[in-house]
């Protein structure tokens, strides 16, 4: 009786391993390198081709795997009133906020990431997959006068992948921007945690079954 009760233990700590490894979420990353080491950048894409001044690329605008479908998109490069562009062009909002855009689902891209500045204030950005939507709140950035803010992101559920992401600014004179903008795929690595767990569980499992194999002998 002791062994049923082990064993179903057992197998209930393996089954909630395996659950783990499969649900939806995202991972955070503030520095590209470890961005980029998780797995495999296919597209990376930046504006710096529209040079200075304020340029209006025209709404439901393509590049680099993503569209961007902003209110009004606004190209902000140096020369202007706006710290966001000061060091390279970024793409924007017209309207201020917020900056919205969508990624092609084909291929299916495990990997997003940027660069992002803005005027003044926090901003909040909300991440899109096919699995759900996950919202990151007062979010600080530099203002883009020397320097952006990296932001990375990795889906981490079974056949999760990205389809969009979102940067609310605080409104009226608060100006958001990326640039740099990569797109890939994830090497398939379970989280350290979760595979140990699983690991450990399914070795405890085999063991106590040839032990019980054993004893019945």
């Amino acid at each position: 009786m002791k062994h049923h009760k082990l064993q179903r233990a057992l197998l209930g700590l393996t089954l909630a391993a395996a659950s783990a490894l499969a649900q939806a979420g995202v991972l955070g990353f503030d520095q590209r390198a470890a961005f980029n080491a998780a797995g495999h950048i296919a597209v990376n894409s930046n504006f710096d081709d529209f040079g200075r001044g304020y340029h209006f690329p025209g709404s439901d605008f393509s590049r680099g795997d993503v569209t961007y479908v902003s209110d009004e998109n606004l190209v902000v490069g140096a020369g202007t009133a706006m710290s966001v562009g000061k060091l390279r062009p970024v793409m924007s909002n017209e309207y201020w906020s917020p900056l919205v855009a969508q990624v092609n689902e084909a291929p299916r891209y495990s990997m997003l990431g940027f660069d992002a500045a803005v005027t003044a204030g926090p901003v909040d950005i909300t991440i899109d997959t096919n699995q759900g939507s996950y919202a990151y709140h007062g979010v600080s950035l530099p203002d883009g006068s020397a320097g952006f803010g990296f932001k990375g992101f990795v889906a981490t559920g079974v056949g999760e992948y990205f389809t969009g992401f979102r940067i609310d600014s605080q409104g009226s004179g608060y100006l958001a921007g990326v640039t740099d903008v990569a797109l890939g795929q994830v090497s398939a690595v379970p989280e350290p945690g979760s595979a140990a767990m699983l690991l450990a569980g399914l070795g405890l499992f085999g063991w106590l079954r040839r032990r019980v194999a054993k004893q019945a002998l």
